[in-house]
């Protein structure tokens, strides 16, 4: 099949195939050895490239039509209180929902109105503000059990928007597809009564996306709203929504030209609309700023795994550099596939005082250390674009149930606590989800393991290149 191919279809099988195959090579070495021989993965995914690329060339020939059929009328509504109904059983497992991670931080800056935007404002608002009405109520799980229901609305209406957006696109055969995954795919039960910014933020991403590539077939005034007002909404929930429309902005502005004029100028709206909302609440809360340390988690990591395995070759300057930062031997405490550990004992005040200096403290430990500088950077993401054999995180990242991570010295109430329906469930899906990943559950551990999502992703991306889809690419871009 490859060798029929010629032009853009050839070059993109081609390109599909040297991603994949970096990926997996760099991939294998950092799950199975810890470390990265550059060479042997270079030359693994030179080799790999090849058959990679054939196998592209079946499939992306495959399953493609340029029509859409005649089809009956989709019903928006009906979708919307069908993928509900699909949340509801996980509602009754986790009653009244999931309150852990990041939740105790959020409702002590409502409770103490000392506020931060180390976490989205607008998410700590209506979080936190449900949960104190719910103590105004008498019975904080009132609180609780209203914002997992608040938050299941809004993100049933999301997808079922996002399939309305794809039946005038694609027609409804695929928009009913699309409405079963978002139902049933089993990620998005679990996550639609887990009370963190993701999953508000996963439901206006995805509309955000699919009115874009509206924009592209049809502009109107309704989708330059609806753009802005969807995508302020993620920006305020993220900030790597606006990191990635505005790297999103840079490269589509300058391959597209005019082409991508109506997308590009809903997408700056709808940044300025996030900037300003966010602005607006730092404003009203008086919230301080957040942590700087959740920009620097690759460095960080990088000057802990040096100081913990190469300390042999660094100087005393650097070490005692790198000790001023990670107070306590805090370098110590390094895990490869996630940086909180390390992060949250590291003296973002200390960095602030002399930037110049530990930048350079970066730069010569890199200059000495350049293949710990790799492993550390591979090992902390080799998850999002490698299918792992084994869930490695640590169990705390994504949980399930009530945090225990409350503090006396504001927490003068009863916390949320769980009234699960099905408690059996919850306690095994605690461990199965939380603990493992879901990864000793058979065919569903597949579904949960975000390198084949990645994976899946960037293959549709490929597949709009191949056909000549532009605009479509470009959304997806």
């Amino acid at each position: 099949m490859l060798r029929k191919l010629h032009g853009r279809k050839l070059a993109v099988c081609l390109l599909g195939g040297a991603m994949y195959a970096l990926f997996a090579a760099f991939g294998w070495q950092a799950e199975h050895d810890g470390h990265i021989h550059l060479g042997y993965a270079l030359l693994t995914a030179a080799l790999l490239v090849w058959p990679i690329a054939a196998l592209l060339s079946v499939l992306l020939e495959r399953g493609y039509t340029r029509s859409m059929r005649q089809e009956k009328r989709f019903r928006t509504g009906w979708a919307f209180l069908f993928i509900l109904a699909c949340y509801v059983p996980m509602f009754g497992v986790a009653f009244p929902g999931s309150f852990a991670y990041d939740v105790p931080y959020q409702l002590r800056q409502v409770v103490t109105g000392a506020y931060s935007t180390h976490h989205p404002l607008l998410h700590t608002l209506l979080l936190g503000g449900l949960l104190q009405l719910g103590r105004a109520l008498g019975n904080i799980d009132i609180g609780a059990a209203i914002y997992t229901a608040v938050q299941m609305g809004l993100l049933a209406g999301c997808f079922a928007l996002t399939c309305g957006s794809i039946a005038r696109q694609c027609g409804a055969r695929a928009a009913k597809r699309a409405a079963v995954f978002f139902a049933l795919y089993p990620l998005h039960m679990v996550m639609a009564v887990n009370a963190t910014k993701d999953v508000l933020f996963g439901g206006f991403f995805a509309l955000t996306l699919a009115f874009l590539n509206e924009m592209n077939a049809k502009p109107t005034r309704s989708l330059y709203a609806k753009i802005a007002a969807c995508g302020a909404l993620a920006v305020m929930l993220r900030n790597n929504m606006a990191y990635a429309a505005l790297a999103w902005l840079a490269l589509w502005s300058v391959g597209s030209r005019r082409k991508g004029r109506n997308a590009a100028l809903a997408m700056l709206l709808a940044l300025a609309l996030g900037f300003g909302g966010n602005a607006a609440l730092k404003s009203a809360t008086h919230a301080a700023d957040g942590d700087m340390s959740e920009m620097l988690s690759w460095p960080i990591q990088q000057l802990a795994r040096a100081r913990l395995e190469d300390g042999d070759k660094l100087s005393d300057a650097e070490k005692a550099a790198i000790d001023e930062l990670m107070p306590g031997e805090a370098w110590k405490l390094y895990d490869p596939t996630i940086s909180d550990p390390v992060k949250f004992e590291f003296d973002t005040q200390a960095f602030r005082t002399d930037m110049k200096k530990y930048t350079g403290i970066w730069l010569s430990v890199g200059q000495k250390c350049a293949g710990t500088y790799l492993d550390a950077a591979v090992a902390l993401i080799y998850p999002f674009f490698y299918p792992y054999r084994e869930y490695r995180v640590s169990g705390y990242y994504v949980q399930m149930g009530m945090s225990e991570a409350y503090d006396a010295s504001w927490c003068d109430f009863d916390p949320p606590e769980s009234r699960s329906l099905f408690p059996r469930v919850l306690t095994s899906l605690m461990w199965r989800f939380g603990a493992k990943g879901a990864m000793q559950m058979p065919v569903i551990g597949w579904l949960f393991n975000t390198g084949v999502i990645v994976w899946t992703m960037l293959f549709f991306v490929f597949r709009e290149i191949y056909w000549g889809r532009w605009k479509r690419f470009g959304a997806a871009l």
